[in-house]
């Protein structure tokens, strides 16, 4: 029996170093890898707990490093258990979320197991902070804008480091359905919903207090004023 255990032993560590291995292999194939970006270009502190929420359930902005062994537990644990955002490390959805976005050349697109080690090499390299202010930069946002900041002036009027709880977790919530981006205007009655449901979430994951929750739930959904008297009439305003 004690032969068989060291067996069994030697086996998975030998697929631990082949899963490395591997990984260490795929990323020597790609031309380059993501450029972090600059500490400028970071997420002011409250678009970045509400976009942080967005993607992980966790309410510490933490990046828990993907060894082998960690994709292995992981990989298990969903297995044996019912699937739970709860059940992937910390910063893996938005790791591999950037993944997917990046290019290692303009007109290449990335393979999954491309996909799967550079994610991997996210969550050993890039901070939380990095990898919010990389994804919050290539998000579609309506009107031709893939910038959250920019959202921030065309949508509000204010810029991002202005920006209220509950206006960050508004801007986020806009995206939630295109026709709510295109013309949020429209539908100023279902965004403080879903925009109070957020809030409600991030509290329950440990992003916000109590207080916090109930102050930014207290105050309005306001537009810019520049931009609701730039729109147009449009079919989403007469849908009931």
């Amino acid at each position: 029996m004690g032969l068989g255990l060291c067996g069994l032993c030697l086996m998975f560590v030998g697929l631990l170093a082949a899963f490395e291995g591997w990984y260490r292999m795929t990323l020597r194939e790609l031309p380059s890898l993501p450029t972090p970006p600059d500490a400028t270009d970071r997420l002011p502190a409250n678009l970045a707990r509400v976009y942080w929420n967005l993607y992980e359930p966790w309410g510490s902005m933490t990046v828990k490093p993907m060894w082998p062994w960690t994709v292995a537990w992981t990989v298990t644990r969903i297995i044996v258990s019912r699937p739970s955002r709860m059940d992937v490390p910390p910063g893996w959805t938005l790791a591999d979320t950037v993944a997917r976005r990046w290019r290692p050349e303009e007109s290449q697109r990335i393979r999954w197991r491309e996909r799967l080690a550079v994610g991997i090499w996210l969550t050993r390299h890039w901070t939380a902070e990095e990898l919010l202010a990389f994804e919050a930069r290539r998000r579609p946002l309506g009107h031709g804008l893939r910038d959250l900041p920019e959202a921030a002036r065309h949508y509000l009027g204010k810029e991002a480091s202005d920006l209220t709880l509950a206006e960050a977790a508004l801007l986020v919530t806009m995206n939630d359905d295109p026709q709510w981006r295109k013309h949020p205007e429209c539908f100023i009655d279902r965004l403080q919903p879903r925009r109070d449901g957020r809030l409600h979430h991030m509290r329950m994951a440990g992003s916000l207090t109590p207080a916090e929750e109930a102050e930014a739930r207290a105050e309005p959904v306001v537009l810019s004023a520049q931009w609701v008297r730039a729109c147009k009439p449009c079919p989403a305003c007469f849908v009931p």
